[in-house]
């Protein structure tokens, strides 16, 4: 199972078109969407669902929270991932940038209560942002096919089988599984785990509330998201060589702070 999946992310799912057809090729190695009109509808079904509900909320929330309090559960957010992008530091030989994350990590839980402070950054210790996803291109693993996920939106293969990955691997997540106290009252469910989640996806989806405004104007939102994704993932993994464009600039920026690259 394990060496189809590895085999699978390599080559992708779609048949490439022939080395004669170069207008073809060209198209097919820049979209490299096989599942485009499945895509196409969790994209909708996506759009659908955060226009009812995640839009009005944040809304209100970004407009009744003030900045220090939005960036403070930014903050908080962002240090209980500390461990877990040094651990991915670690996997892709850059020890320079783990030790950082780990004294960021240090400091900001400690001075910065928790995390909801940042007094790191003021130190000089920048912020990384590495992921499995990351971690699986360093290694030499494809990217595969364009997927979009319900919920999750844009992503690709590789990037899907980081973010399972993800749970399991979390040292912050595996800590609140074992010391989730609402276990036995929600019947086994992993409140705390959940609670993380939602938090997660709201912090992004409220720090993003303007971009995601553009993304819904465009002519063809779907393929400009399509677009932007794959060269911020590009952007990432080759930690910033590649320089951003300005789409990426324009869907993907997390709050304007050069220490969330």
């Amino acid at each position: 199972m394990i060496i189809a999946l590895v085999g699978f992310l390599i080559t992708g799912c779609a048949t490439r078109p022939p080395a004669s057809d170069v207008e073809a090729r060209a198209e097919y190695k820049r979209a490299n969407d096989p599942l485009e009109p499945m895509n196409r509808a969790v994209f909708a079904i996506n759009t659908t669902f955060d226009k009812a509900l995640f839009r009005p909320v944040v809304k209100t929330y970004n407009k009744v929270v003030p900045e220090d309090g939005r960036r403070g559960l930014s903050n908080f957010l962002k240090n209980l991932l500390a461990p877990y992008v040094m651990g991915n530091e670690i996997l892709q030989g850059k020890p320079k940038q783990a030790g950082t994350m780990l004294l960021r990590f240090l400091v900001n839980s400690t001075i910065g209560v928790a995390g909801f402070f940042d007094p790191a950054t003021k130190m000089g210790l920048t912020r990384y942002d590495e992921d499995l996803g990351q971690t699986l291109a360093v290694w030499g693993i494809g990217s595969g096919p364009y997927i979009v996920l319900p919920l999750f939106g844009p992503s690709n293969l590789r990037d899907t089988v980081g973010l399972v990955g993800e749970f399991y691997l979390d040292p912050a997540g595996i800590a609140i599984d074992e010391a989730d106290v609402w276990k036995n009252v929600f019947l086994g469910v992993d409140g705390l785990s959940y609670l993380r989640f939602g938090l997660d996806a709201f912090d992004f989806r409220a720090r993003n509330d303007e971009l995601f405004d553009e993304i819904y104007k465009a002519a063809d939102p779907y393929a400009l998201a399509r677009s932007a994704y794959r060269q911020l993932r590009e952007f990432e993994i080759s930690d910033g060589e590649l320089g951003e464009t300005k789409e990426e600039e324009e869907l993907f920026e997390q709050d304007g702070d050069p220490n969330d690259r």
